[in-house]
Formats: C-alpha cells, structure tokens, sequence
C-alpha cells in the first residue's frame, strides 16, 4: 500500500464534482480516480474517470454511480433531519454529582473532592418518563448513560435508586432498555464486581502506562491511580463485559499514542479504544493543550496507533469524525439526549455541568415542574438553539469530511462571545482549528486506505491475480466497453 498522507492540506485534494450541489466528490492519483459521497467509495480508471463523471446519476455505469447518487441525496436529507426534526429524546445521560476522587490535570469541569449536589431523584423519574414515552413512539430502546462532571458511581446507593427508577419508566412503556456507564475505575473490587453486574457496556478512562496515567489522572491525595485501574480492568476482563476505554490525548502524550494503544490493548482487551483531544477549558493549561499547528503531527502518531490496535484485533477511533453516521457537533438537541445535571435541569451541551451554569449560557432546556411533576421541555429555546448551533462555517461547503465531523466542538461553540482560554473567539470558528484539520485528516486517511484495498482488489479480480493489500470485503462491480474497471464499497 502506498504511505497514507495524513496531513489535513492533503485532503484539499478532494473537490467537488458537479452534482446539482450534492456531496460528491473526487481525487485522482496515478492509477485511478477515487470518488466519495458521503458513506459510500468509489474508484474508477483514470483514463476513464471523466467520462464516469459526467454520467453520475444517469445509470449508464452500473451500481456504483447511481449509488454515489443516493448516497449524496440521503445525506442531506439526513442532515436536515437531525436539524430540523422536534427534539425526541431517547437517550438519559445523568451527571449524577460533581465530586471526584481523581484531579486529573486537565480536567475542563473541575470537581470537587468534597460531597457537593447531587442529581435529584425526582427529576430523574420524570425525565425517564419523557424518554421512555418517546422511545415507544419511535420504536427505539432506551439508552441510559451514568455520566458527568465528577465520577458518575462514587456513590453507590444514589446510582442504584436512579437505576430502579429509570428501569421503572422503560418497563411502563415496555421499551428496552441500555445501560452505559463512564467511569475512571479506581473503587474498591467489591464496587467493580458490581459495576460488572449493573451495566451493559462500560467506558473505562485510562490515559495509558503507570507513568502516564499516575501524572494525568493522579488521586486526590496526591497518589497514583493506575495500580487500582488495572485491578478494575482485571476484574470487568474476568466478567467478560463488554469495554470501551477512553483516553484524553494532551500536548504531553502527543507523540506516545502508538505506545498508549499497545498498552490499552494488552492490560484491558477492550473492544474499542476512543482517542480524544484533551478539551479547552478548566484545569487545562497551555502544557495540556493542543493548537492548530499540532494537528498534523496528532493524525500521524494516532493512525501509528490505529494500526497497532487493529494488530490486536481492536478497534480505536475518534469521535470527531465518523464516517457511518451524518452528525454534527456534539450539542444534545441533534443527537437525542435528554443530559440531565444537579440542581435539575436540562443542558444542551455536555461541558455544562449544573443548572447553575446552564442557565447563565442559555442551554438550559427543560426542568421538572413542581406543581404537575412533569419535566417539561423549553421547546422554544430548543429551536432557537438549534438554529444557531446548526450553522455550517463558510469553510466546510466544499468539505468532503463535512456530513461526518464535529468541527471545532467542543473547543468554540457560535453561543460564545468572549475568547476561550485559548485565545480563540466564536469567530474563530469561521477558519479551520485543530480539530477540523484533525478530523479532516483522519477522514482522509481512512478513505485513502479504503480506495488503495479497493483498487487492489478491483485490478485482482480483473487479472485473475491475487494482489498485495487485495481485500475481501463486498462491493459492487461494473464490467463494460467504457467504463473497465469501476467498483465501490460502503464506508464504515
């Protein structure tokens, strides 16, 4: 295979065909031009490529076009769904306190070690009543998710009643029901054995090696966590539970995620490893962040741990960008998520962490009315909300990459006025910042991998010889005068 080029100025190579305005669009190399809608990959002979161009969506090349075709037209129709479509929540994410037992270094809610409010068990029932009745109209399972600005199950009791209340809801509406949990894992083994029990799937933080996780994630008292980290990973690898791990990438750990990969592999045997840059805001300082001109040097060291992680047979990724799915950023009202904090509101957006802070950026939308005992959504404000945060910056027009990213969420949000922390302003969103060049990049690598598999198996299958890199996934396959090799495959 040829080097995958994961700089974010090497996507520019991608541009868009002339389609009526839908996302398609194409990259040529040496061999074969490679065209993308979103979803869907395609490559076709040069000598050919014009010709197949100028027919996309005439049904006069097999398959393959007229499936770049729909896949462009389903994702605009997707994106003005998740704009436009009434807020149905079917996902209760709980921040059930701000307390932790951990002080890790770059933390962007900042909790406390001391007992602080925790999220009302009132609210909860009434919330899991709306989530639940939604789920039954949209025929979907209920996710509950036990999430936060502190660490979700320090207290046990707390989280057990919320259990029992929200299975409650889902068995009244006879949904099914999804239990998710985000914890640091450093609790007694008694505790883990019942997180075992308790939870579906379970997301683990751990930064990497001792030495890595002890200075990021250290304890309260000053010592380190990873002894007890892995104690718990022991403990959920014995349940045989199903694992994620979580892992906050900084300014320091930049250039060791091979390393971090191999690690998170071989001490938790998770099913996925999710990298994630460290976020703008609270304890993170310019030591832990990441700037722009950081983001090149991130996409190579993170496709290094990419690979090692899929020699392991895991999966690791990033959610900025996700190739299988239309989205945008992470704002609650476009992904169907009533996130619930102490003092009993609503947030729109997952760095707020208690009502208190909701209110004050207007992301508050919806809190239990005392007098029915109903929690009611702020539907006005949702929709206000959403057709601000909806706002596509003037650079993404032309983005391959631009139905499958985040963009600078969660860094810069359009509600914000004033600089971050660092430095940047809510205009700064109208040009790419690391994260869009990160997401970009890592979008454009995967692509590259994919047309390069495919282009070896295509030729393979026309020369009847075995190829190096040849795959063997499904795709479809056109044989004709004009067009002699054209073959495409779903992205996933």
């Amino acid at each position: 295979m040829s080097a995958l080029p994961p700089s974010h100025t090497a996507a520019e190579a991608f541009k868009p065909v002339r389609a009526d305005g839908r996302p398609i669009f194409r990259q040529d190399c040496a061999e074969y031009a490679t065209f993308y809608a979103p979803g869907y990959l395609c490559v076709v002979d040069l000598p050919n490529a014009g010709r197949f161009e100028a027919t996309i969506g005439q049904g006069q090349h097999g398959d393959c076009g007229a499936e770049l075709w729909r896949r462009a037209e389903l994702a605009v129709a997707q994106a003005n769904n998740w704009r436009t479509e009434p807020f149905c929540p079917e996902c209760l994410t709980l921040y059930m306190n701000n307390e932790c037992n951990l002080r890790c270094v770059y933390c962007h809610t900042d909790p406390s070690p001391k007992p602080a409010a925790r999220l009302e068990l009132e609210v909860i029932a009434a919330a899991a009543e709306v989530v639940a009745a939604g789920c039954r109209e949209k025929g979907r399972p209920f996710y509950a998710v036990f999430h936060g600005g502190g660490e979700p199950i320090l207290h046990r009791g707390h989280v057990d009643e919320a259990m029992t209340l929200v299975e409650k809801a889902a068995s009244a509406h006879d949904v099914e029901i999804f239990r998710y949990v985000a914890t640091n894992g450093v609790m007694p083994a008694e505790k883990a054995r019942w997180l075992a029990d308790c939870f579906d799937l379970i997301g683990l933080s751990c930064d990497g090696p001792p030495d890595v996780q002890n200075r990021q994630r250290p304890l309260w008292s000053g010592g380190g966590s990873a002894r007890i980290l892995e104690r718990t990973g022991h403990i959920l690898r014995q349940e045989s539970c199903q694992l994620h791990v979580r892992t906050t990438i900084t300014g320091a750990t930049l250039h060791q995620q091979a390393e971090i990969a191999d690690y998170i592999c071989q001490t938790f045997s998770p099913q996925e490893i999710h990298f994630e840059p460290v976020y703008v805001g609270g304890r993170a300082t310019a030591a832990t962040r990441l700037g722009s001109q950081q983001a090149d040097e991130f996409v190579s060291h993170f496709l290094r741990a990419r690979e090692i992680a899929r020699q392991h047979g895991v999966l690791l990724m990033s959610s900025g960008s996700r190739p299988a799915s239309i989205h945008g950023p992470y704002c609650h009202l476009f992904r169907a998520t009533l996130n619930l904090v102490p003092g009993g509101v609503a947030t729109g957006c997952f760095k707020i962490t208690d009502a208190a802070q909701a209110v004050k950026k207007g992301v508050a939308i919806g809190a239990l009315n005392a007098e029915t005992g109903r929690f009611e959504l702020d539907h006005p404000r949702i929709q206000s909300l959403g057709q601000q945060l909806a706002a596509c910056p003037p650079h993404c027009a032309d983005c391959f990459n631009r139905y499958h990213c985040a963009r600078e969420c969660p860094d810069l949000c359009p509600l914000d006025d004033n600089a971050g922390q660092d430095g940047r302003q809510s205009n700064d969103l109208l040009q790419p910042g690391f994260r869009c060049r990160v997401q970009k990049a890592t979008a454009y690598a995967a692509l590259q991998e994919a047309a390069e598999r495919l282009w070896s198996t295509a030729l393979a299958k026309e020369t009847g010889e075995k190829r190096e890199n040849a795959g063997d996934e499904p795709f479809a396959y056109a044989q004709e005068a004009s067009y002699p090799i054209v073959c495409g495959i779903p992205i996933l």
